[in-house]
């Protein structure tokens, strides 16, 4: 394989929030109008791990953490002659990730610092899975050639093995159970297993037409699966067994988001749904703005909107009543990787000599496109609040835990950030603003 270098020169841009209160009178009007989906509890991720694909069990790649901008490099490590391509998962002061050669690693959110390793044949396209239970410390991950592998979390010893007829593509979904805790996992032999976490005994299984390249998304005692096949497929979570299936408009391996009754997912022919699971029909369908741009991202669920990279350098927002375009906000490459939300503190007012006189918090999105620029945007209206020049593309996910964020990338470097130090020779790298914010007669950014 060939791997494009990546650059070392790299620029940290930090924008102050500015005033967005036309769209919010927007937002409001929408959602007084439109009913409320939107006001659906939202699972999430804990503050302090990112166990899963999608940090949760109902996919929404939302974080309870709170990060404070701008961020700036903690520690990069670079893995010569290696890729990644698999989304990091985090949890106790650990992070789990496997490169596309073949290599699982083990290494310490403190300084990247390998703990452990396991080499196989095969590679790690997809992230693994953290089991929350102290009596079963494994992780879980699945390889390309079908092979699923539970690790004791401390040794990397392998505790289990469970074989599929086809790669692994979709990271696996932990069920967490106090007797009986489960692991759901797909493959591209178009099946389902349910395994028991313990011992990976299989438990159920369900076919579908073609293959399964998601995770498995869990809510309200239903399984989603968003297939190559064409359809949303609803399961029921203890049995397996079809609550139904409805029809969308091609292959997807995008991972659906659960709010409410609905699930929010993109397809390959650029369409993006929202699918009402409980009535098995479409709520509504939207549409990438690059016509004919395939979404390959997992959506991200913000306060009323549904968060999503395109294929067509873009990253777009749309409205979770209607499917209205909210956002679109432009990217310098592909964005396939998955958005995550997280709540952040930004400084919103600079006073004497340019130093912060107040904060504000507001939900931002982050996801990094490929070629290789990392993107914090206001989930509101999608303008710029951070990013960061990292030289290698991504095509793996964030990961958000302990006030931290996590990416790997293709070049083979892992990340971590974290939030400005008191030290300033630790933070010299963060690059403020020249100028006061914007004042109230400059013209908006018009979403």
């Amino acid at each position: 394989m060939t791997r494009r270098a990546g650059m070392r020169n790299k620029r940290i841009v930090f924008v102050p929030m500015r005033s967005r209160s036309l769209f919010f009178a927007v937002g409001l009007l929408s959602l007084i109008f439109c009913g409320a989906p939107s006001a659906a509890p939202i699972d999430e991720a804990p503050a302090d791990a990112w166990p899963m694909f999608r940090g949760c069990l109902a996919s929404t790649g939302r974080s309870a953490a709170t990060l404070k901008l701008p961020l700036e490099e903690r520690w990069q490590r670079r893995f010569e002659k290696r890729a990644f391509e698999a989304t990091p998962v985090v949890a106790d002061g650990m992070i789990y990730v496997g490169d596309i050669d073949g290599t699982f690693y083990a290494l310490t959110l403190e300084s990247g610092q390998t703990v452990w390793t396991f080499k196989t044949e095969s590679g790690f396209n997809s992230a693994a899975a953290v089991s929350s239970d102290a009596a079963v410390p494994l992780v879980v991950v699945g390889d390309g050639s079908g092979v699923v592998r539970a690790f004791d979390r401390r040794s990397g010893k392998v505790r289990w093995e469970y074989e599929t007829d086809g790669e692994i593509s979709g990271g696996p979904t932990i069920l967490p159970d106090p007797t009986a805790a489960q692991v759901l996992i797909g493959s591209q032999d178009a099946s389902l297993s349910c395994l028991s976490l313990g011992e990976g005994k299989l438990l159920w299984k369900h076919s579908i037409g073609d293959q399964i390249r998601c995770s498995p998304t869990v809510a309200d005692g239903h399984v989603f699966l968003a297939g190559c096949d064409g359809k949303l497929h609803v399961l029921d979570v203890k049995t397996g067994e079809s609550k139904g299936a409805v029809p969308i408009d091609g292959p997807t391996g995008t991972t659906p988001a659960a709010v409410g009754d609905c699930v929010f997912f993109g397809t390959e022919g650029g369409s993006f749904f929202a699918i009402d699971f409980r009535k098995n029909s479409v709520s509504w369908k939207g549409q990438a703005t690059a016509k004919g741009q395939a979404y390959r991202s997992s959506a991200a669920i913000a306060d009323g909107v549904a968060i999503v990279g395109s294929r067509g350098k873009a990253i777009e927002a749309f409205s979770i009543p209607d499917g209205s375009p909210a956002w679109r906000t432009p990217t310098r490459g592909r964005v396939d990787a998955s958005p995550v939300v997280v709540m952040a503190e930004t400084p919103d007012t600079l006073g004497a000599l340019g130093k912060q006189s107040s904060s504000k918090t507001s939900l931002i999105a982050i996801v990094g496109d490929t070629a290789g620029k990392i993107i914090a945007l206001h989930a509101a209206d999608g303008a710029l609040a951070w990013e960061f020049d990292a030289g290698g593309g991504f095509s793996a996910s964030p990961a958000v835990a302990a006030g931290q964020l996590v990416m790997a990338s293709d070049d083979g470097t892992i990340w971590c950030f974290q939030q400005p130090q008191a030290d300033p020779k630790r933070s010299s790298r963060s690059v403020l603003p020249q100028s006061f914010p914007a004042l109230p007669s400059d013209p908006l950014r018009q979403p």
